[in-house]
């Protein structure tokens, strides 16, 4: 027990006569300034309620026992906050203060013990404002958080105004580039039909088939009109001519001597010199349906070139009564630009392309209320 401690147990009338004696009971809170806030002080197992506080000391209201006065206690100042408290332990030296008043005094032995970092934290927050006595409790103050919520937006800067610009840019173009692919995708899947079977560039003429199982004997594509224009030599040994029918040109790609043939097969495909270039391929029941419903044939050249081409209007009532939706039939494509002769033979690649809005068109055609109970 410090001195001070001994000092102030013993009885006021052996107590000796120090330069500062407690019993004469100097200012509590001397020059350090003193706070209103709700608290509480345990003295003795009694509860106090406390009305003022400094670093140094506290006053507090309540009937102390006399015995008490003049004697160092150790005492708890509790804060009560919503749902907790916060209770520091402090030697303090009892005064009476008013006892008209039922008041008692608090004098801090040890100033700067423990409990001063937490004890200073709770007086230098209420000086400030941020906590505040409320119905015998201490809360935070909502004055800070009410001021920044009313306070203005800060403008953003020109830099921050671009860099939000480009990444709203950003999103709305990869927005576009998806929906753009899955139109693409969408379109392609219910407007466009590929033809799988094997597309050439050919005249516009006719075929020149074997009459006959055997071997070419004789093939000669320079023939005018009545000259022979192949032979075939049969398995029996006879020799089956076939004649040129017209003065001709004869289209690339004829067999040549000697090959053997089965009947029906085409040896050459002969035209009239003015006969158009078209495009010569196999298509689907699908396709052409399609063809015939006003789709367009988009034809792809080995040079790049893009054009597009119909059904010739001549064949499609017998290619209709014979199309089968799995079976490929042979169809002549009349190309929209003339293609050069020189082209004759090459292989190119057919797409059907059905316009959307026409499509929507005949669905709601055949669908609408015109057609209800047919």
């Amino acid at each position: 027990m410090t001195e001070a401690h001994a000092e102030l147990d013993k009885p006021k009338a052996t107590r000796s006569a120090s330069p500062a004696p407690v019993a004469a009971e100097p200012a509590v809170h001397g020059e350090h300034p003193v706070i209103r806030l709700p608290f509480n002080v345990i003295i003795n197992g009694r509860s106090f309620q406390g009305h003022a506080l400094s670093i140094v000391g506290a006053e507090a209201t309540g009937l102390i026992d006399p015995q008490l006065h003049g004697r160092v206690q150790l005492v708890t100042l509790v804060f009560n906050f919503p749902g907790y408290a916060i209770s520091l332990p402090v030697d303090a030296a009892i005064g009476a203060g008013s006892p008209e008043a039922g008041t008692v005094t608090l004098r801090f032995l040890e100033p700067t013990g423990p409990h001063l970092p937490q004890l200073r934290y709770i007086l230098n927050s209420v000086v400030g404002g941020e906590l505040v006595g409320v119905d015998g409790l201490i809360r935070t103050a909502d004055r800070p958080e009410r001021a920044r919520s009313e306070a203005p937006n800060a403008k953003p800067s020109a830099t921050q105004g671009i860099m939000t610009g480009i990444r709203w840019g950003a999103f709305a173009g990869l927005g576009l580039l998806l929906v753009g692919f899955v139109g693409v995708k969408l379109y392609e899947r219910l407007f466009v039909l590929p033809v799988t079977s094997l597309s050439t560039i050919t005249l516009d003429g006719m075929d020149l088939r074997a009459i006959s199982p055997g071997q070419l004997d004789f093939v000669n594509p320079a023939a005018t009109k009545g000259e022979i224009a192949f032979a075939i030599r049969t398995t029996s040994g006879e020799v089956l001519a076939v004649s040129m029918p017209c003065d001709c040109v004869v289209a690339p790609g004829s067999a040549q001597g000697g090959a053997t043939v089965l009947a029906g097969d085409t040896v050459m495909t002969v035209a009239p010199k003015e006969a158009p270039v078209v495009i010569s391929s196999k298509v689907d029941g699908n396709g052409l349906r399609a063809l015939a419903s006003g789709a367009h044939a988009e034809v792809h050249m080995p040079s790049g070139a893009v054009t597009t081409a119909t059904l010739d209007a001549k064949e499609l009532p017998g290619l209709l009564r014979s199309a089968t939706d799995g079976t490929a039939i042979p169809v002549t494509l009349v190309p929209a630009t003339a293609l050069n002769p020189s082209t004759v033979g090459s292989p190119v690649d057919v797409l059907i392309k059905s316009d959307p809005l026409a499509a929507v068109g005949r669905f709601f055609s055949f669908n609408g209320p015109a057609n209800e109970g047919h």
